[in-house]
């Protein structure tokens, strides 16, 4: 069997415009887009997939390595990604809420709409076993150019409705509990999710959606994942790891406050986040988490001396990146699998935390700090933290947020920072409450 992947160009000047029209004829799309770097990719169809059904997540490179020994790809560009994808959170409820999704899928797409400079192209992919069928190509290119073509912005307009949202009083008895445990030491932090449900009327317009997003989030990596008639989308400002040829890149992004109305104020919050006690802990967890499970995968790690600070439209966050060189073959999925789910989105112990999230929380998180990325064959991939996001299923969105649980933790102020958190989804719609 050969790989194919013929390459050509479209009209346009952002990938987000044919979100819409490409929605109404197709129940697989991964759209994920980089606005820092300007880069935007969008999957379309299904190909050829690596199902992990409930395998362990490393069990990836073998299909990895069995596709690359049984497919002969005839050209590769190794600049452009060609498996999109997710993970989810290893949560140990299952609930229908997530039937639609697959515990971790990785696709190679029918078309893979994407950037490159100032200009868009279309990669059409196909497996052939005999000779090229030239009309059959004619005929793939002819209909994606004729969906591009119709594209428009829609004007669709969706409004939201709370449902349900956890009571304080029972967050502040979960907060107790988990402190209580930390004090004991059961635990050295957890990571708490609350779930807010809203009732959507009318439909979404996902250029609208992504217009926002990219403009107002420009730092993060923001995705959407249509499987059936469900939807799973976000804006992560969290990086799980990079890899470029022999070089891996993660950070630990741990530790939150608002932000000013100016630059004084911004400044001043950010120093409070610097000089927090609680916040450092929180912290330092994270990467001496990262620092210990890398040192069988890398060289040379490096780890910034200092925190920066990680500024979005209405939080910063305390970041430090973490950088090193390759010891052994590359193989991405037992690296991702040493280090995840990590102290930011889950806590340490890590097995300890997963038991604990299952009476704490008492819901399935599915997607919601799971993996959303790209990679290809050639060294070249990009794994990110699904936080800040929500599910989109029958007319239900289901939006997340989490934060992290420490012994100094105040329960008003860590459920102050979940609400910063929701933000970014809420913002999107307006709201009927």
């Amino acid at each position: 069997m050969k790989f194919h992947q013929i390459i050509f160009p479209i009209d346009g000047y952002r990938i987000s415009n044919f979100l819409n029209s490409l929605d109404e004829i197709t129940d697989s799309i991964i759209y994920i887009s980089k606005p820092f770097d300007n880069t935007e990719y969008l999957a379309v169809g299904n190909l050829f997939n690596l199902d992990l059904g409930e395998k362990k997540l490393s069990i990836l490179d073998e299909f990895i390595l069995n596709f690359k020994n049984n497919i002969k790809i005839e050209q590769e560009d190794e600049e452009l990604q060609l498996f999109f994808g997710y993970s989810k959170f290893p949560s140990v409820n299952k609930e229908r809420l997530w039937k639609s999704f697959k515990n971790s899928l990785w696709i190679i797409p029918q078309y893979l709409i994407f950037s490159k400079g100032c200009n868009l192209y279309c990669a059409y992919n196909f497996l052939t076993s005999s000779t090229l069928n030239v009309s059959k190509i004619k005929e793939s290119k002819q209909f994606i150019l004729d969906i591009i073509r119709k594209s428009n912005q829609f004007n669709k307009k969706s409004i939201i409705k709370k449902l349900s949202e956890e009571d304080y009083i029972i967050w502040e008895q979960k907060l107790a509990e988990a402190i209580q445990d930390i004090r004991e030491d059961k635990l050295q932090k957890i990571v708490l999710a609350r779930k807010v449900d809203f009732k959507i009327s009318g439909s979404i317009d996902w250029f609208d959606v992504f217009e926002k997003l990219n403009s107002d989030y420009f730092d993060c990596c923001n995705f959407l994942i249509k499987s059936d008639t469900d939807y799973f989308f976000g804006s992560s400002p969290e990086l799980l790891g990079k890899f470029e040829k022999d070089i891996f890149m993660t950070e630990a992004l741990a530790g939150s406050i608002n932000r000013g109305s100016n630059e004084f104020e911004d400044s001043e919050l950010a120093l409070l986040l610097s000089e927090s006690q609680k916040i450092k802990k929180e912290h330092y967890i994270v990467i001496n988490h990262l620092k210990e499970n890398l040192q069988n995968h890398l060289f040379e790690i490096k780890i910034d001396e200092t925190p920066l600070i990680k500024r979005l439209k209405n939080i910063q966050h305390l970041q430090t990146k973490i950088s090193g060189r390759l010891k052994n073959n590359l193989k991405y999925f037992h690296l991702i699998e040493s280090i995840f789910p990590t102290p930011a989105i889950c806590g340490i112990p890590i097995s300890k935390s997963l038991e604990k999230l299952i009476t704490l929380e008492g819901f399935d998180r599915g997607l919601y700090s799971g993996i959303v990325g790209m990679f290809n064959l050639s060294g070249k991939a990009e794994f990110y933290v699904a936080i800040r996001s929500a599910l989109l299923s029958n007319n239900i969105l289901n939006t997340f947020a989490g934060c992290g649980v420490v012994e100094e933790s105040n329960p008003y102020e860590e459920f102050i920072e979940t609400e910063l958190k929701l933000k970014p989804i809420i913002s999107l719609f307006d709201n009927e409450n």
